[in-house]
């Protein structure tokens, strides 16, 4: 890359920036100016970059402004040609002389110079002289990127493909066999039968006592048109019943082809995600291919239960998001374009992407109440990160601006469209006078009794006092089950879920040693889910640390969807519940390992950004990734495992008296395990 230009080439310098391991430079060069060196290549993300170490005063005259590969200037980013050209120094400045080696450079500058670099690099947003900021140095205060950024075309085509690949692998895991076994497992008695009755009757119905087995052999006379009492919304068992309507209610391929569809599909959603948070093809499909391979999501996508698409909106309310922050801070940086410190806050807008949130945390609370707090956690962080926006921006009155006219138009935003979509998905209850609960209203009249509003429809009363009831009932589940868990051992998978067992009488085939079995557990991948506890750690430690955004949105998972049922801890719940959350959880090991591996460039305007360019500043440019950093990545125990699934579909295999105490101990106060998963069909599921 050599020019009569005074550019040499940088061997060995292609490292990462200042030791900490979150840039390293692509085709490196070294530009000669006046007294000093600039550095120039491309970073992790493909930025065409240019950093600054100046040996005197002269030197810090050549300089515009210190920046991260992300935050390049206005000038820098409008200048610096995409073709791989090192910088305008290189086109306008003469060469003086080859630019000094590492060796003969010193490792530090005179303090003349470090104190003009230092002013230069320590001026902020909200700190300058006064004057009018561009867009971009707004842009950069919000932590994006320049304008004129645009990911590299090869990176946007490996992404896909990535994608691609692991979208086909959880395909695969998820489909090949999914109508095995044919009978009707653990609360598919429910749910099933269910949504067959929705889709031909239009509410929820009463079945025969032991109409499980005839519902399997495609019999469905043991179903009655009196109205059932359930405690779960309509919308999960219209998705379940519409793979029926397609495929034939008489196959179990029919009632577990929605569920599959919805796992693959937040296989997709989450690598598009990460791909967005961290612009890294391997780190997205590293994403997905551990979502992919991960138990609890492979067996609840192979069963026909409800949460599987909890896990799938919710993932894709996190998705919207981001999207939104994106766009919201764009907007902000736009419109304060040419303004000086103190400048009012633009008004509040709509914004179609916190919208889309909305719809979809409706459709989350419309699978189950658990999406609820989700959506309050949502709420919550839109209005923090809205705040600290202006505060960044040096907005007059921030605080107030940020929580008091900003956050109004946030919630009116989120809850009331949540809301709306909530009640809209319940539309074949309002419109079947058969259904549950309907008449409550008129009886209460009848009876001298109260309602709850009596100026409104008597079918909203009717709803409202449906409502109580399920509220009633959900705070109240204590009934004993065989497979139910505390929360504080889900993050372990201490307690997992059997959704399935045949023993010898059921098994007509014998094994070599003997009797054989066939079972289904929905337990995770033990490497991934216990590597994401430490993980859990790291990127809360690392976010606040570097004031990362990205460390909070599966923490906001965490937060939504996993702390709520500490409250609830008595109760009857279960494991499988993690389903809702398991995108979060490998987001969260993801991004501790491309932290860890030096694969996660630190954003504008973070700490980790003011850190590189102090060391970009000193001259400290590293040789290389410290050794330490690839251990984590190396430690995927699926590995040589990959494709053995014995516990997540079911195979048969030899019985193996050991085999009952692996991950089946019993949470403390819960009944020991002396009979498999079929003794608990017993107990009552329906609150799950």
């Amino acid at each position: 890359m050599g020019s009569g230009h005074g550019i040499g080439t940088a061997s060995g310098i292609g490292g990462n920036i200042g030791g900490t391991g979150l840039a390293t430079l692509v085709d490196p060069v070294i530009v000669a100016v006046p007294d000093g060196k600039v550095l120039c290549g491309r970073d992790a993300l493909g930025h065409r970059t240019q950093y600054v170490s100046a040996v005197s005063i002269d030197a810090a005259a050549y300089t515009r402004r210190v920046t991260t590969p992300s935050a390049l200037s206005p000038e820098q980013s409008h200048e610096q040609s995409r073709d791989g050209s090192p910088g305008p120094y290189a086109e306008q400045e003469p060469a003086q002389e080859p630019a000094p080696s590492r060796a003969e450079t010193p490792d530090t500058a005179p303090a003349e110079a470090s104190a003009g670099a230092d002013s230069a690099a320590e001026s902020t947003i909200g700190q300058t002289d006064g004057g009018e900021r561009t867009e971009n140095e707004l842009r950069t205060a919000l932590g994006l990127g320049p304008l004129d950024w645009a990911m590299p075309r090869a990176m946007r085509i490996y992404g896909w493909i990535v994608t691609g690949v692991v979208g086909v692998i959880a395909a695969l895991l998820r489909l090949i066999g999914l109508s095995h076994p044919k009978t009707l497992m653990f609360d598919e008695i429910y749910y099933v039968k269910d949504a067959y009755a929705l889709w031909h009757l239009g509410y929820e119905a009463n079945w025969a006592k032991d109409s499980d087995a005839a519902f399997a052999s495609g019999d469905f006379s043991g179903m009655s048109t009196q109205a059932a009492y359930v405690v779960h919304p309509q919308l999960g068992k219209w998705l379940i019943g519409a793979g029926m309507e397609v495929f034939g209610p008489q196959s179990s391929f029919s009632w577990r082809v929605m569920p599959a569809i919805a796992g693959i599909a937040t296989v997709l959603l989450l690598t598009r995600l990460t791909m967005r948070l961290t612009r890294s093809p391997l780190l997205a499909g590293l994403a997905g291919l551990l979502l992919a391979v991960d138990g609890v999501a492979l067996t609840e996508s192979r069963i026909g239960l409800l949460d599987v698409f909890i896990g799938f909106f919710a993932t894709l309310s996190l998705y919207c998001l981001v999207r939104d922050r994106e766009w919201s801070r764009a907007r902000l940086a736009r419109l304060l374009a040419g303004t000086r410190p103190g400048a009012r806050a633009p008004h509040a807008t709509l914004r179609p992407w916190l919208l889309a949130t909305g719809v979809v945390l409706g459709l989350t609370c419309s699978i189950k109440w658990s999406g609820i707090y989700l959506l309050a956690v949502v709420g919550l962080a839109v209005v923090i990160w809205d705040t600290l926006a202006l505060r960044r921006v040096g907005a007059r009155a921030w605080f107030l601006e940020g929580t008091v006219a900003q956050g109004v138009s946030d919630f009116l935003q989120t809850v009331p469209v949540a809301v709306v979509v909530y009640v809209g998905c319940w539309w074949s209850w309002f419109t079947h006078p058969s259904a549950y609960k309907h008449g409550w209203t008129l009886e209460q009249i009848r009876d001298h009794q109260p309602v709850p509003f009596p100026s409104l429809p008597n079918s909203i009363n009717d709803f409202i006092a449906y409502h109580q009831q399920m509220y009633e009932f959900h705070v109240g589940l204590a009934s004993p089950h065989t497979y139910q868990s505390k929360p504080y051992g889900w993050l372990l998978q201490t307690r997992p879920t059997s959704f399935f067992w045949e023993d010898k009488a059921q098994v007509p085939q014998t094994c070599s040693g003997g009797d054989c079995v066939q079972a289904i557990t929905s337990i995770g991948n033990i490497a991934i889910w216990w590597s994401a506890v430490v993980a859990l750690a790291v990127v809360v430690i690392i976010g606040v640390k570097n004031r990362d955004w990205r460390a909070w949105v599966p923490l906001i998972g965490y937060l939504g969807m996993y702390v709520p049922w500490f409250q609830y801890r008595d109760r009857t719940i279960f494991t499988f519940y993690t389903v809702a959350f398991v995108p979060c959880v490998v987001l969260v090991l993801v991004l501790a390992l491309g932290m860890g591996a030096g694969l996660l460039p630190p954003l504008p305007g973070s700490a980790g950004a003011e850190a590189q360019v102090a060391a970009l500043r000193n001259g400290q440019i590293g040789a290389g990734i410290r050794p330490w950093r690839g251990v984590g990545a190396r430690f995927l125990g699926f590995g040589p495992q990959f494709g053995r699934t014995p516990v997540w579909t079911p195979p048969v295999v030899e019985t193996d008296p050991g085999m009952y105490r692996i991950h089946t101990k019993a949470d403390d106060g819960d009944p020991e395990v002396e009979a498999p998963a079929n003794a608990a069909r017993q107990a009552d599921t329906a609150g799950g």
